[in-house]
């Protein structure tokens, strides 16, 4: 049988309302009774109604996060950092994925939202019009994260994958590569995907690249990464740089040349995106777009925090930056192998 809070006042002789100004933390209790009240909800094991106390003071101490996936990397360092800035303010998180489906993310929303949580967490910007609407109408904060939007439901925390993407192109031209290929997503891709290929694209037009059949479309896994270098040596005309916009595409990009013994990156270089704990321990390293994702979650916590205390968030776009990391995969043979100099990238923190 539950216990109740009658149970724990009884037990303590003293009064429900006293038991009750005990759970919420008043003053007005002598250190003596609080100490009794405590010892005797130990004793019985006492668990408090936070649902109900939450109806009460129209707060749950929840918070709901979307995200895509809960096994990559990327995804659970963000969750610490919002985590961590959470729970020490007495704050819990509420963890949907939805698979990198904005419909299945439309369907969470309505699901959370009849549990009445405090705010959201969302990532990327792009939902369906209807998760937006829901959203909306709730009058709840949110935040979405890991990309940048001129349009926000409420406020963003981000970087811009376009433009990461972009400045990779420049910088990998500027070290002597001339033919470039893209690998991204085979499936309907994300907001941060589809960024990525058109700051590709754009950077090419940019420098007059041969875009012509030079986007390969693979799944984000080893083994779609491995198919793109199957199909990026098959091709007529040889590329001597291969841009995948995931570092695990990337990855797979590598085992894949060591086991056709293709000399990297003297035959084909290969650059990432993301900074996988991966990318520093694989042979050769791997060149790669750099975020700090757990002062991301950071960030979106505090803006969260802000928005609960009733303020205003002070910036609706907060870009947290990124930093390109050039590595052994891409510099070429030419420079000796020395070790290239990390290329830090100069972004405004705050919009």
């Amino acid at each position: 049988m539950r216990v109740k809070i009658a149970d724990v006042a009884r037990l303590a002789n003293v009064g429900a309302g006293t038991v009750s100004r005990v759970l919420n933390g008043s003053r007005n209790v002598s250190p003596e009774t609080r100490e009794k009240v405590e010892a005797c909800i130990r004793e019985l094991g006492y668990m408090p109604n936070l649902v109900a106390r939450g109806l009460a003071a129209n707060r749950t101490g929840m918070i709901s996060a979307i995200i895509p996936a809960i096994g990559y990397t990327q995804h659970a360092e963000v969750m610490q950092g919002l985590s961590d800035v959470l729970h020490e303010n007495g704050i819990q998180l509420m963890i949907g994925h939805c698979g990198y489906s904005i419909e299945r993310e439309e369907q969470i929303v309505t699901d959370f939202l009849e549990r009445r949580p405090d705010a959201f967490y969302l990532t990327g910007a792009w939902h369906t019009p209807q998760t937006r609407r829901l959203i909306e109408a709730s009058g709840l904060p949110v935040v979405e994260c890991s990309n940048l939007t001129d349009n926000p439901i409420d406020s963003v925390v981000g970087y811009d994958n376009y433009e990461a993407a972009r400045q990779m192109v420049h910088l990998l031209h500027r070290r002597g590569h001339r033919r470039m290929a893209i690998v991204t997503n085979a499936v309907e891709p994300n907001d941060r995907m589809a960024d990525r290929l058109e700051g590709y694209l754009a950077a090419s037009r940019e420098l007059g690249l041969d875009m012509d059949d030079l986007v390969f479309r693979y799944q984000n896994s080893f083994l779609g990464g491995g198919e793109a270098v199957g199909h990026a040596l098959n091709l007529p005309k040889p590329i001597d740089l291969l841009v995948c916009s995931t570092d695990v595409m990337a990855v797979g990009a590598i085992f894949e040349c060591q086991r056709r013994g293709v000399s990297m990156p003297d035959q084909l270089a290969i650059c990432g995106f993301d900074d996988l704990p991966i990318a520093t321990s694989i042979n050769p390293a791997l060149t790669t777009v750099s975020v700090d994702r757990f002062e991301m979650g950071r960030q979106a916590g505090q803006v969260l925090l802000q928005r609960l205390a009733g303020e205003a968030a002070p910036h609706k776009k907060i870009d947290v930056g990124f930093t390109l990391r050039e590595r052994q995969s891409t510099y070429a043979a030419s420079t000796g192998g020395a070790r290239p100099t990390i290329v830090p990238v100069e972004t405004v923190p705050l919009i």
